[in-house]
């Protein structure tokens, strides 16, 4: 608590210093003006909790400086100190909430009582704004999962528009008499999750800041509203009440601020125009069937508009990827690991050549393949991911390359032998200990088996050598860091196990075709 004495007398302001216990009050800055207008450079600096004021000063009276207060600090108290028993002097103090009213020549006393009770007073109101205040912010949290709760039970059908309108019209500045509608979906487990990466896998955080970014362009233009969806594979919806031809425009400038802010862009899906508010439940559904049967190959353009007859039927005819899958099955019965690359080579030259492929066709393909291969190692675990690039976008070479690596594991006699769990444990202890210097020896003796046998079993279940294996983790790490902190190169370099900043350097470029500055300025 600060406080502010205000009076031209020098020895009336020493004596207001002298008699009241600051000390006793935890006061810990007072100050002093000569008049008004210096009164209220020191308010506007400092904002002192109470003002002990003179009436007559030069420049500006105290009468003056009670209105200027009341208007500017109502919060603060104002204890009136005059000479002159005139009731001109009493009334600005009454009107403008002066705490009490005290004569010249002061009286210890009463001065003390009046500081007291104006402490007392501030301290009281000022309990009663923090309560206020966290009531707001308890308020403020609790409000974004309001709607994100109701919006998402509206476009689900649990909710009633009816019940919700008055507040979305107050609220959220929907028209009231809208006439169509439009949704549009962003799921962050699309796209190789990049926007979800950079946020360290936290789903929640991830969602609240992409939120936030769609409302800084849809609410500006009082268009919609984005929230936080309750439905799984949709962290994102968008609705659109108002100016629905443009929705198309407005979600290419979110992206584009996606990508400036994150160094990313997103897939989203948008419904068609429907009727509001009958429709909203179509536009929900049409939203994430636009997103969830994308073209996988298409390169160009990251929204996704619904197309009425969703499927790829006919672009699997001529594909046939049944043949393929009974191909592979024979290959994978022969033994023959050449045999299984060759046929992995031709199913991703028909993948590329389809006009079309959609994830869930492609989730239909893995399927099948994983069941081939589930009967091959019925004791292994099978599993298939959708692989995409840098850019987010699906990459029918790194799906290549994945299923290469499951075929060469489960060709070693699947996960669950000595040799497999060796390899395993030899990659989560490299894990955990990339920092520190790491030899083969190192790893021999910690394994209690040969430097020979290390090296050669690693590459017999990874199909990598250790030594690549090593080294391509700690890049990793250092990309990582290089991309999210602003750490120095020898920072990053002592921190991925290297001692040598120019030996890093190398490595890195050798792995990346980059310096370290140069894949942390791209």
């Amino acid at each position: 608590m600060k406080v502010l004495i205000v009076d031209d007398e020098k020895h009336v302001r020493e004596a207001i210093r002298y008699f009241v216990p600051w000390e006793k009050h935890q006061i810990d800055g007072i100050f002093e003006a000569t008049n008004g207008q210096e009164a209220m450079q020191i308010m506007q600096e400092q904002q002192p909790a109470v003002v002990f004021t003179d009436m007559r000063m030069p420049l500006m009276d105290g009468a003056e400086l009670l209105e200027w207060l009341h208007g500017h600090y109502p919060e603060t108290k104002t204890i009136v100190i005059s000479g002159y028993q005139d009731f001109n002097y009493v009334k600005p103090a009454i009107v403008y909430g002066g705490t009490d009213y005290l004569l010249k020549p002061l009286n210890s006393r009463q001065l003390i009582d009046a500081a007291e009770h104006a402490f007392k007073l501030w301290r009281e109101e000022e309990a009663e704004r923090q309560q206020t205040r966290s009531r707001n912010i308890q308020l403020n949290v609790l409000r974004p999962l309001y709607w994100d709760k109701m919006l998402s039970d509206l476009v689900t059908g649990h909710a009633s528009f009816n019940e919700l309108k008055p507040a979305l019209h107050e609220e959220l500045g929907m028209p009231e008499h809208a006439a169509g509608c439009r949704a549009a979906v962003i799921s962050l487990q699309h796209s190789g999750c990049r926007l979800l990466q950079r946020f360290h896998g936290d789903v929640g955080l991830t969602s609240f800041v992409l939120a936030n970014v769609c409302n800084e362009v849809i609410t500006a233009e009082r268009c919609g509203f984005a929230f936080r969806s309750w439905q799984a594979g949709a962290e994102i919806v968008m609705l659109f009440w108002a100016g629905v031809t443009e929705a198309e425009a407005r979600l290419q400038r979110i992206n584009e601020s996606v990508r400036q802010a994150y160094g990313v862009q997103i897939d989203i899906g948008l419904s068609r125009v429907c009727a509001f508010p009958e429709g909203l439940q179509s536009a929900f559904r049409q939203a994430r069937e636009g997103l969830n049967e994308r073209n996988l190959l298409q390169r160009e353009g990251r929204i996704h508009l619904y197309r009425e007859q969703q499927g790829d039927s006919g672009s699997e005819k001529d594909y046939a990827p049944d043949t393929l899958s009974e191909k592979l099955g024979l290959a994978v019965l022969s033994g023959d690991m050449e045999r299984m690359e060759r046929v992995i080579a031709e199913w991703g030259e028909r993948l590329g050549g389809l006009p079309m492929l959609t994830e869930s066709s492609l989730m239909r393909q893995q399927e099948a393949l994983c069941a081939v291969l589930q009967r091959w190692r019925p004791e292994a675990e099978v599993r298939l991911e959708t692989c995409y690039d840098e850019e987010g976008l699906f990459s029918i070479m790194n799906w290549q390359n994945q299923l290469k690596a499951l075929l060469r594991r489960l060709a070693q006699g699947g996960a669950s032998t000595p040799d497999n769990r060796l390899v395993q444990d030899i990659r989560e202890y490299l894990e955990q200990n990339y920092a520190k210097d790491m030899t083969l020896q190192h790893i021999a003796e910690r394994f209690f088996i040969s430097r020979e046998n290390v090296s050669r079993k690693f590459k017999q279940i990874s199909g990598e050598n250790l030594s690549d294996y090593l080294t391509n983790l700690r890049i990793s790490k250092a990309k990582t860091l290089l991309h999210n902190t602003g750490l120095r190169l020898s920072q990053i370099s002592e921190l991925v196990g290297y001692e040598d900043e120019k030996y890093f350097s190398r490595v890195f470029k050798k792995a990346t075709g980059l310096t370290p500055r140069e894949y942390r300025k791209q």
